[in-house]
C-alpha cells in the first residue's frame, strides 16, 4: 500500500472525523486490527471499503490524492509530506479558479448523520468551489475545510474570499484543524 495515500486518508479523516475508530468502524465495519494492518501498508481495503474512503474526497479531489500518491513514489520531495502537497495543490488550483471566475463558490456544513453518537467533527465548514463544464452530472470540486470560525470572520467581516485565499496559505489553515 502507498504510504502517501495512507497519509492523505488519515489525514482526511482528522478533518472530517471525531476520530480514526469513529470512521473505521462507523463507516467501513471494520476491526482495529483490520484498521492497523492497512495503515501499516500490511493489507489492502476491499474494493467496496475503497470506495468509501474515496467518498472522502470529491472526484477531483480523489484525482489529486492519486497524483500525489504516484508521485510520491519519485519525488522524495513529496515523499517526505504528501498531506503538504496535497493541501499546496488545492489551494493553488482554487486560488486560480477564482481569479479566473470558473468557480461557483458555496459553504457547506458538515451534516451529523446521528445525534446521539456523532463521528462528524461538528465544527467544520467546508467551502465548496465547483467548476461546471456545462455538461450534465461532469463539474469538479474542491472542498476547503475550514474551522467554522473562520467563515463567520469571512461573512461578518466582509472580508473578500480570493483576498483571504491568497493571503493565507495550506499551512497556516493546516495548523487551525489540529
Amino acid at each position: 500500500m502507498n504510504q502517501a495515500l495512507i497519509a492523505l486518508v488519515l489525514h482526511a479523516i482528522k478533518e472530517q472525523y471525531v476520530s480514526e475508530k469513529a470512521f473505521y468502524t462507523g463507516q467501513l465495519g471494520i476491526s482495529s486490527q483490520s484498521w492497523d494492518r492497512w495503515k501499516k501498508g500490511e493489507h489492502g481495503l476491499k474494493p467496496d471499503n475503497m470506495q468509501i474512503v474515496a467518498k472522502l474526497f470529491s472526484d477531483y479531489e480523489w484525482m489529486l490524492v492519486q497524483k500525489v500518491s504516484r508521485n510520491a513514489d519519485i519525488l522524495p520531495e513529496v515523499a517526505e509530506d504528501p498531506v503538504r502537497e496535497y493541501q499546496f495543490l488545492k489551494y493553488q488550483i482554487a486560488k486560480k479558479w477564482l481569479t479566473t471566475g470558473i468557480a461557483n463558490v458555496k459553504w457547506k456544513n458538515v451534516e451529523e448523520t446521528n445525534p446521539d453518537q456523532p463521528i462528524r467533527k461538528p465544527s467544520v465548514t467546508a467551502l465548496r468551489l465547483e467548476t461546471s463544464y456545462d455538461f450534465w452530472s461532469y463539474k469538479d470540486i474542491i472542498d476547503l475545510r475550514l474551522p467554522t470560525v473562520i467563515r463567520q470572520q469571512i461573512e461578518t467581516q466582509k472580508v473578500d474570499l480570493l483576498e483571504w485565499i491568497v493571503e493565507n496559505d495550506p499551512d497556516s489553515i493546516h495548523t487551525l484543524h489540529q
